[in-house]
């Protein structure tokens, strides 16, 4: 703790010693530079926002070609997966943490993708697959329920759509790769006049692989998605859009964790719908009002109901809509609204180990009515303060309060500073509260609040680099006991911290390096970060290279000192580790690239989630160690006209 304490107040002392010394660039790093809207639903400055905000840029995105939301953001310090597959597509949602907590709001241009209750999980990172039409990821760290809602205990995670250019342009992509894996997508977007569309069509097929032991893993995939925007420009800022987007696929998985060889095969059938109206009314005052439906469907061991593998039978719906309105005057930017959403279960059937079959009512809900303002008020020149309350009507645990201010100074063009203090309530999703096997009615809901300091740091026009310690603390814990019953466990204290460095060197190379800190206290009879969940540290490490027709990037993460539950100290044996990734493209004519990845290059034996057990264990005694995929690559062609 001391050395993570002392590494802490030399990143302070780095960053805002410089403050004092360097000039004002004139070419300032995108990583600071670059606009924002997640922090304070306001466009804004990296640099001048009073948050912790990582960005997955689109060139990222378009050059180490993702195959999901999760992955783009699996190098952002602070954000820990866990993934129970090669992918989240196979078996249910990975658990997205953000700063130790799972709490997490999941949006797509602004509008809630969450569907709190069809799993342990908020939403699943890992069926968003159509990455052409993302042009960015924002990551909001730490809590944001003032602005997002009462589960934005540990932050927000923002998808940014892209925007259509005029013409009409087309991208093809298909690449292959070890372990039966293909993947076939159609991009194409265009504007005409006032209309603008985006059209993304997708196949992934995937094989069994091999983890780093070697050993052979089931799983089969066969998944397809399709997503339409249509949009029409109003003129003067103001526009009106349409989204549609389907997700379907078939897989089989092993059934107790890497080493078993029963296949349990499962389906997925996702969509959504939106309608988002956008305008500026005046140069003072611009509205936003959006109307979503979320459903998705999630049916797993359905080969083998009445065995002893349990049947999951499972649908929901969220559906909402949000109105926000922002107000700028010489020194106040006001922003409020409304937001309404509803869980519902439209299907849930449980088939037991003894063959019993458990059910919930069709139509099971709750609701959240809620209504947010907060002022941004510039006092001078430099300091800022943002006070904001939030009402929210839960229609089971009734209503709650959740205030929040924040004081920043912006000490010159280079440096900002920020101190934030932020309260959050988390109430029991559908799966917490009805599940049949795993849920409890009698549950409360979750509390507490965050305190944080933060610097955004521009040392040159080269190099910039943001640091944000936190303390978080919460009562009546939302987690699950030794049977995985939903249950609530006390309280709790989270401490941590994220730094990261960016460095331009020349015209050609790039580097970052980010590392974080967590350490969530322990109750009685368990390890520390939720019993051995989280690791205690990671560091992030990024390495690219661009000439005039070839880029390459290397990408390492290493993790450190995640020991898993404490009654199984066989993980201690695994808990650090390195995994490295490798991406390439070559530009060879106009259009046209050829790429390349190599994934796990030393092919490193790990987990994201085995916490029972040791992985050799027999698998008649649950081990439910779930090996990620070893040494694996990936070759494509993509084409753009």
């Amino acid at each position: 703790m001391k050395k993570e304490l002392l590494a802490a107040s030399l990143a302070v002392f780095a960053l805002s010693g410089g403050a004092f010394s360097v000039e004002a660039s004139e070419a300032p790093v995108y990583s600071l530079d670059g606009i924002v809207v997640t922090a304070s639903r306001v466009p804004e400055k990296k640099m001048d926002s009073n948050a912790d905000v990582s960005v997955v840029t689109s060139k990222e995105i378009a050059e180490k070609h993702y195959d999901d939301v999760s992955e783009a953001i699996r190098h952002v310090p602070g954000v820990t997966l866990a993934g129970y597959s090669a992918s989240a597509q196979n078996y249910s949602t990975n658990q997205v943490y953000i700063n130790g907590s799972s709490n997490v709001v999941v949006l797509v241009d602004g509008m809630r993708k969450n569907t709190n209750g069809i799993t342990g999980a908020s939403a699943n990172l890992g069926q968003l697959v159509d990455m052409d039409s993302v042009d960015h990821i924002e990551v909001l760290k730490g809590s944001a329920s003032t602005l997002y809602g009462s589960d934005a205990q540990g932050g927000v995670i923002n998808i940014i759509t892209k925007t259509p250019k005029e013409g009409v342009h087309t991208m093809l992509t298909m690449s292959f790769g070890n372990e039966d894996k293909e993947k076939y997508n159609l991009y194409n977007e265009g504007r005409e006049g006032n209309v603008f569309w985006s059209v993304e069509a997708g196949k992934e097929l995937m094989g069994d692989f091999k983890d780093g032991w070697g050993r052979r893993v089931i799983n089969h995939l066969n998944a397809e998605h399709y997503n339409v925007k249509l949009g029409y420009d109003l003129g003067n800022d103001s526009d009106i859009v349409f989204n549609y987007g389907k997700y379907k696929s078939h897989y089989t998985r092993p059934d107790a964790g890497s080493n078993d060889k029963t296949a349990d095969k499962g389906k997925k059938d996702d969509d959504s719908i939106s309608l988002q109206y956008k305008a500026k009314i005046n140069d003072r005052l611009s509205n936003r009002f959006s109307i979503y439906r979320n459903r998705t469907t999630f049916k797993d061991n359905y080969n083998l109901a009445g065995s002893w593998p349990t049947l999951w039978d499972m649908a929901m719906k969220t559906t909402g809509f949000s109105d926000q309105l922002i107000y700028t005057m010489d020194r106040h930017t006001i922003t409020g609204g409304v937001d309404w959403y509803k869980d519902e279960i439209t299907r849930y059937h449980n088939i037991s180990s003894y063959g019993t079959e458990l059910a919930v009512p069709d139509g099971t809900h709750v609701s959240d009515t809620a209504f947010y303002l907060q002022d941004k008020i510039d006092v001078t020149d430099k300091w800022n303060v943002t006070p904001g309350v939030r009402f929210d009507h839960h229609s089971r645990f009734g209503n709650h309060t959740s205030p929040s201010l924040s004081v920043g100074y912006k000490q010159n063009e280079n440096t900002n500073y920020y101190v934030n203090y932020k309260t959050f309530f988390v109430a029991p999703n559908l799966y917490q509260l009805y599940s049949p096997l795993y849920g409890r009615k009698d549950l409360d809901p979750q509390e507490g609040n965050t305190v944080e300091f933060g610097v955004n740091h521009r040392f040159s026009d080269s190099l910039s680099g943001t640091f944000n310690v936190y303390h978080t603390h919460a009562k009546n814990i939302l987690t699950y006991d030794e049977a995985y019953r939903a249950t609530n466990s006390g309280k709790t204290d989270v401490n941590g911290f994220n730094i990261s460095l960016d460095k331009e060197f020349g015209p050609h190379w790039e580097a970052g390096i980010g590392y974080s800190y967590l350490h969530a206290r322990a109750q009685d009879g368990k390890n520390i970060n939720l019993d051995g969940t989280l690791p205690e540290s990671t560091l992030h490490v990024d390495l690219s290279y661009k000439a005039d027709r070839f880029d390459a990037s290397l990408s390492g993460r290493g993790v450190m000192n995640r020991y898993g539950k404490k009654k199984y100290p066989e993980m201690r044996d695994y808990a650090n580790y390195w995994v490295w990734d490798l991406a390439a493209n070559y530009h060879f004519t106009k259009g046209a690239t050829l790429f390349a990845r190599l994934n796990n290059i030393f092919d490193q034996f790990y987990t994201d989630v085995g916490t029972s057990y040791g992985p050799d264990a027999n698998p008649a005694y649950y081990q439910y160690w779930y090996s990620a995929p070893g040494r694996n690559f990936e070759v494509g062609l993509q084409y753009q006209f």
